[in-house]
């Protein structure tokens, strides 16, 4: 009896280790960390057998290798991340993503695209890019990295940038003066303003928009509010929108919000403009795109001459005659 209780206890544990042996040993937290990094991918040799067949195609009889990102695949921010190469090449942005065993590719001409952001919140990070794909057809692809990593994308972002024609010749160190009377408003903005400039653009209007809250109950000296909106940060140059804002994310306690992200709007790309009043005297932007969707900004009234002023100056930069009145921006852009 006594080797029938050995026997089976020995059969059990082996039914028990058995599955145990299978478990995958755990990363190190250096590994993961390194598994959200964004790489470089400096030739051909590099690239990820995966996607090596169709980067070929891709490269044709090009004698010249292109600026090429691989971005991670690993386990984070709510779900897994594909595994995607991005290539600049031949005026385009082409986005090469691995899933079920089948690469697809989708390629921005960067003429079309109408909106580039970029975001981090501590480590978290993002590069989004809208507009029209080759196909014809408005698409989206959000990048999402290790923020240790986010210089890697600088070069992408700028020849989207870039693409609108060339720099005028301006003091820099005039243009940055302009955002100096943000140092005692909101130093983070300031920085991101200076950081988001690029080398020959003009500022021709910047509006700042704090935080906006609505009360909602007051018990015992004790006030409860809704945020509205974010503090945002609306900059007119001679090129394009550049909207600076806070993520409702990043709040880790009442007083401080971490990170933010930076939207980028060619002028070119901006069809109509519209500005409406709503409840609790917030006035609502809305810029309609080529592309892709509006984007929606928030203000409050006290802001509305600037905002207004903001629209007057957009339309002249933009070349608009005196014939398109703000109403018609307004039903061309509700109408979509």
């Amino acid at each position: 009896m006594q080797k029938g209780v050995q026997r089976n206890w020995r059969t059990t544990l082996q039914r028990v280790a058995r599955p145990m042996a299978r478990v995958p040993s755990l990363r190190s937290a250096a590994e993961l960390t390194r598994a959200s990094w964004a790489e470089r991918v400096t030739g051909f040799d590099k690239v990820p057998e995966a996607f090596k067949d169709s980067f070929k195609t891709l490269l044709g009889d090009s004698h010249t290798w292109p600026y090429t990102l691989l971005m991670p695949t690993y386990e984070g921010f709510m779900r897994r991340e594909n595994a995607r190469l991005v290539c600049s090449l031949d005026d385009k942005i082409h986005i090469m993503e691995s899933a079920m065993n089948k690469i697809t590719c989708t390629s921005y001409p960067i003429q079309d695209v109408s909106t580039v952001e970029e975001g981090a919140i501590l480590l978290y990070a993002w590069v989004k890019i809208n507009g029209i794909a080759s196909d014809g057809v408005p698409s989206s692809c959000t990048l999402k990295f290790n923020a240790v990593t986010d210089y890697l994308l600088t070069p992408i972002i700028e020849k989207i940038r870039s693409a609108t024609g060339g720099l005028e010749d301006t003091d820099r160190s005039l243009e940055l003066a302009k955002f100096d009377y943000l140092a005692r408003l909101n130093f983070k903005f300031m920085s991101y303003a200076r950081d988001s400039l690029l080398p020959g653009e003009k500022v021709i209007q910047t509006v700042l928009q704090p935080e906006m809250r609505n009360k909602v109950l007051s018990v015992f000296g004790w006030s409860l509010s809704r945020m509205i909106s974010t503090a945002h940060l609306c900059i007119l140059t001679d090129r394009e929108l550049i909207l600076i804002r806070d993520e409702e994310q990043s709040q880790l306690n009442r007083d401080a919000r971490y990170g933010g992200a930076k939207s980028f709007i060619p002028l070119s790309q901006i069809s109509s403009v519209s500005l409406t009043r709503k409840e609790h005297d917030v006035l609502a932007l809305s810029i309609c795109l080529s592309g892709s969707d509006p984007v929606a900004c928030l203000f409050s009234a006290s802001n509305e001459r600037e905002i207004e002023l903001l629209l007057d100056q957009l339309a002249e930069t933009r070349g608009r005659g005196d014939t398109e009145t703000r109403g018609h921006r307004d039903a061309e852009c509700e109408g979509r």
